[in-house]
C-alpha cells in the first residue's frame, strides 16, 4: 500500500502539462460581416488529428507535438492555415469564399501576436514569439516594452536593478512562474526577471486579477508564466547573438538532440552568457549610468513518454550573475575608497513534471510538480554589505475531472512549499549586524476549483484554498472568483475577484535604499503577511472596421491591501523607514485597440491610468515614481520579402518622488517629476534560416540630466540614488541575429 501512494504522488499532476489545447472560431465572411461557420473542419496539417466547428464556430483540440501547421476548412470557402507555436491558446480564423479575388479581401493567415483568450473566464492574454521578436529583448524584464499592461522601471540609479509593473503595484505582487513553476518570487523577486533569456522564450500568458487557486496562494495584481523551447517542440539548433553601445554583449544557444517518434526520451541544452566589460558615464555625474558585470545561465532538461497517456520532464538549472557599479574613480581602480555596489547572486535548481490521462475517460488526468533551489547574493553598498540567502522546496498536485457531465469540472489537490530565508545587513569591516531576520517557512495546502461552462457563452471558476503558515502559526483562506459573459460574438464581459497573500523579505525589497547614505529604520519587527484583495471588470468588443476587425479591451482593477510592506521616503531625507501598514490601495484603468490598417500593417493603442497609493506614516499619499498617465502607440509593418519594421511610442506622465523639504535647499529635488516620450525603433529581415535586427531604443536620446543627489559626497548624508524617475542612458543602439534550424 505504501508504493501505491508513492506511485500515486508521483503521478498526481496538473491536467495542463498534457493537455496541449488550441481553441478559437471560424468565421465566414460574407457581405463585409463575419458570421460563424458551424461543422468547419480544423485540422493539424500532415495529422488525421482534427475536429468540427460548433454551431457557433467554436473548436477545441489537442496540439499535435511537431505540428504546427493548423487548417480550416469550409465548402465553398478557401482553406486557411496559420502557424501556431505555442502548446496552448486561442485563435480565430476568417474564411474567404472561393469566388472572391484575393485582392478584394486582406486575410492575415498568422496567429495573432497578442490576443485576449476569447474563452477564458479571467482576463487572459497569449503573447507569442511574432511579438517577442519585436523588442531586442535580452531578458524578461525587457519583454514588455511593446505591451501595455506592464511596465518596466529601474528601483534606483546605481544597482541597475529592474522591476516590472502591474496594475500600479511592483512585480513581486504578480506571480511569476516558468512554465507553472513559481520562480521569481522572495529573494529572486527582482533580479529573478533577467534570469529568464528573451531568446529561449516560446510564449508568455499574462493574466489580469488574481490567477487560479491551483497555481498558490501568492498571485495578488496577476500572473506572468513564461513557457520556454521544449525538446518537443524546439528546433534542433537556435543560436542569437546581441550587442549594443551600452558596452553589452550577449550569446545564447539552444540545442536539442533529434527528434523521433520511437524514442521515450528527448533533450534540450539552452546556454546563456552576457556581460558588460566596461562602465559609460554620459552625464558626468562620475558615476556608471549603467552596470558592469556577466552572467552564466545555463538549463537541461529531459522529456520523456513511457506510454502515450503517460509522459513527463524533468531538469537543473544554474545561474551565476555578477554587477558592478558605483562611482567611475572606483570601477576604475583610480580610487580604491571609492563608492562602488557590487552583486553577485549564485542559483542553483532542479524541477520536474509528471502526469497522466485516463484514457478512456474525457479530461480526467493527475499530475504533479516539483520544484527545488537555492539561492545566496551578497552585496556590498558603499560602507555597507548584506548577506541573503534562501532554500526553496515547491510541490503541488492536481486531479482534474468533471461531475455528471463536462459542463461541471473541477481541479482539486494539495501542495506544500517550503522556504528557509535569511537576511543580514552590516558594516563592512565591523562584526556587527545593523539587521538580521530568519524565516522559515513551512506551508502546506489544499485547494478546490470548480468550472461551469453551460454554453459557450458563458463560463465562470470559483475556488478557494486554505494554507496552514507555520512561520505565522495561522491558517489562511484565499477565495477567488472568475466569470465571463459573451453578450454576442464580439463582445465579451468578464469579473474577478478574491484574495492573495505573500512574506515579505523586509531587507531584499528595500535594498534600493542602501543605494544611498539613509539609515534603513525597521519599523514593525513582528510577524506579518502581506494580504491584499483584488476585483476586476473588463470589457473585449470587437468591431469589424472595413476589411479588418478592430479589437478594442478596457478593464479596471482595484487592490486593497490589508497589510503591506511600505518603504517611507518621505518622513525624513536620512532615514528610510521600513513598516507594515493597512490601507494602501490602487486603481489601473486600461484601454487598448488593435488594428490592421492594411496587409501586415498593425497599430495598436493604449492609455493607462494609474492611481496607486501607500499608506506611510504620515497617511495615504500617493506610491513613488509611478506615473498617473501613461500612453502607447505601436506600429508594426511587415513587407512580402520579410522586412520587418516595428516602431514605439511611449508617454509617461508625471511621477511623485519623495519628499526633501527637510533636505538643505541645495540638495532639495522637485515634488514631482516632469513627463515624457521615449520612441524605439526596430527592422528585422528574415534571410534563410537567419533573422538580423537592428534598431535605437530612446531615439531623440532623452536622459534624466542628475539622477543622483549630492554624487560628489558619496559617504555624505543627503547622497540618494532613489530619484530615478526617466532614462540615464539615452540613446542606446543595438543589433543582433538569430539562427535557427527547424
Amino acid at each position: 500500500m505504501r508504493h501505491f501512494y508513492f506511485v500515486l504522488a508521483l503521478l498526481l499532476g496538473s491536467a495542463n502539462l498534457l493537455v496541449a489545447q488550441i481553441d478559437g472560431y471560424v468565421y465566414l465572411y460574407e457581405d463585409n460581416v463575419q458570421v460563424p461557420a458551424p461543422n468547419a473542419a480544423v485540422y493539424w496539417e500532415g495529422t488525421s488529428t482534427g475536429t468540427t466547428t460548433d454551431d457557433k464556430g467554436y473548436f477545441s483540440l489537442e496540439k499535435v507535438p511537431g505540428h504546427n501547421t493548423l487548417i480550416a476548412s469550409f465548402t465553398g470557402y478557401q482553406n486557411l492555415s496559420k502557424v501556431i507555436i505555442s502548446r496552448k491558446g486561442s485563435t480565430n480564423f476568417v474564411l474567404i469564399p472561393e469566388s472572391t479575388e484575393l485582392e478584394d479581401v486582406t486575410v492575415t493567415g498568422e496567429a495573432l501576436a497578442t490576443q485576449v483568450n476569447a474563452k477564458a473566464a479571467g482576463l487572459h492574454f497569449e503573447i507569442n514569439n511574432k511579438e517577442l521578436r519585436k523588442a531586442a529583448c535580452c531578458n524578461l524584464s525587457e519583454s514588455f516594452e511593446t505591451n501595455a499592461s506592464i511596465d518596466v522601471s529601474f528601483n534606483d540609479g546605481i544597482t541597475g536593478t529592474k522591476q516590472i509593473e502591474m496594475l500600479g503595484l511592483a512585480g513581486k505582487y504578480a506571480l511569476i512562474q516558468r512554465e507553472n513553476v513559481p520562480f521569481a518570487r522572495g529573494l529572486n523577486a527582482q533580479n529573478g526577471l533577467s534570469y529568464v533569456p528573451g531568446p529561449f522564450i516560446e510564449s508568455i500568458q499574462v493574466t489580469k486579477g488574481l490567477s487560479s487557486v491551483l497555481n498558490g496562494y501568492e498571485s495578488i495584481t496577476g500572473q506572468i508564466n513564461v513557457e520556454y523551447y521544449k525538446p518537443e517542440n524546439a528546433p534542433r539548433l537556435l543560436i542569437n547573438v546581441f550587442g549594443n553601445t551600452g558596452g553589452r554583449n550577449e550569446i545564447n544557444a539552444l540545442i536539442r538532440d533529434s527528434w523521433s517518434d520511437a524514442a521515450k526520451a528527448h533533450n534540450s541544452t539552452m546556454l546563456h552568457f552576457s556581460s558588460v566589460p566596461y562602465a559609460q558615464d554620459r552625464n558626468g555625474d562620475q558615476f556608471a549610468d549603467l552596470t558592469m558585470g556577466r552572467q552564466f545561465n545555463a538549463m537541461h532538461r529531459v522529456h520523456y513518454k513511457l506510454n502515450p497517456n503517460w509522459e513527463g520532464q524533468f531538469g537543473l538549472v544554474l545561474v551565476d550573475d555578477l554587477r558592478e557599479g558605483g562611482q567611475m574613480s572606483a570601477l576604475e581602480n583610480v580610487d580604491p575608497f571609492g563608492w562602488s555596489f557590487s552583486s553577485r547572486d549564485k542559483r542553483y535548481g532542479f524541477f520536474g513534471k509528471n502526469g497522466y490521462i485516463f484514457p478512456d475517460k474525457e479530461i480526467r488526468s493527475i499530475g504533479i510538480i516539483y520544484n527545488g533551489s537555492y539561492q545566496e547574493r551578497n552585496s556590498t553598498y558603499g560602507n555597507r554589505g548584506t548577506k541573503l540567502h534562501q532554500g526553496n522546496f515547491y510541490l503541488n498536485t492536481i486531479l482534474q475531472d468533471y461531475i455528471g457531465n463536462l459542463e461541471h469540472q473541477f481541479k482539486t489537490g494539495i501542495s506544500l512549499n517550503v522556504d528557509q530565508v535569511s537576511e543580514q545587513l552590516y558594516l563592512i569591516g565591523r562584526d556587527s549586524s545593523l539587521y538580521q531576520h530568519q524565516r522559515n517557512e513551512i506551508v502546506p495546502g489544499a485547494y478546490f476549483e470548480y468550472s461551469y461552462e453551460p454554453a459557450d457563452d458563458f463560463s465562470l471558476v470559483a475556488g478557494i484554498r486554505s494554507d496552514y503558515n507555520s512561520y505565522f502559526d495561522k491558517l489562511y483562506f484565499s477565495p477567488r472568483l472568475q466569470a465571463r459573459y459573451q453578450l454576442s460574438p464580439n463582445t465579451t464581459f468578464r469579473l474577478s475577484g478574491g484574495r492573495g497573500q505573500r512574506s515579505p523579505n523586509r531587507l531584499a525589497e528595500s535594498s534600493s535604499a542602501l543605494a544611498s547614505s539613509r539609515d534603513l529604520q525597521f519599523v514593525d519587527t513582528y510577524r506579518f503577511p502581506e494580504i491584499a484583495w483584488n476585483a476586476g471588470f473588463s470589457w473585449s468588443q470587437n468591431i469589424i472596421l472595413g476589411e479588418n476587425v478592430l479589437r478594442w479591451n478596457t478593464d479596471l482593477f482595484y487592490t486593497w491591501f490589508e497589510s503591506k510592506l511600505v518603504m517611507d521616503l518621505d518622513y525624513d531625507p536620512l532615514k528610510a523607514y521600513i513598516l507594515n501598514r493597512s490601507g494602501s490601495q490602487s486603481w489601473s484603468l486600461l484601454s487598448q485597440m488593435d488594428y490592421s490598417l492594411g496587409k501586415n500593417f498593425d497599430i495598436r493603442l493604449a492609455y493607462k491610468y494609474l492611481n496607486s497609493q501607500d499608506k506611510f506614516l504620515e497617511g495615504l499619499d500617493l506610491s513613488y515614481q509611478i506615473p498617473v498617465h501613461r500612453a502607447f502607440l505601436n506600429l508594426a509593418y511587415a513587407t512580402e520579402k520579410e522586412w520587418k519594421f516595428d516602431a514605439t511610442l511611449n508617454w509617461f506622465g508625471k511621477k511623485r518622488q519623495p519628499n526633501t523639504s527637510l533636505s538643505p535647499a541645495e540638495f532639495q529635488q522637485l515634488d514631482w517629476s516632469p513627463d515624457y516620450f521615449t520612441v524605439n525603433l526596430q527592422v528585422n529581415k528574415v534571410w534563410r534560416r537567419f533573422e538580423f535586427f537592428a534598431g535605437v531604443d530612446n531615439l531623440f536620446n532623452y536622459k534624466q540630466e542628475n539622477p543622483i543627489v549630492n554624487p560628489s559626497q558619496a559617504f555624505s548624508n543627503y547622497f540618494d540614488s532613489n530619484f530615478v524617475w526617466g532614462p540615464i542612458f539615452g540613446r542606446n543602439i543595438y543589433a543582433g541575429l538569430y539562427y535557427r534550424l527547424p
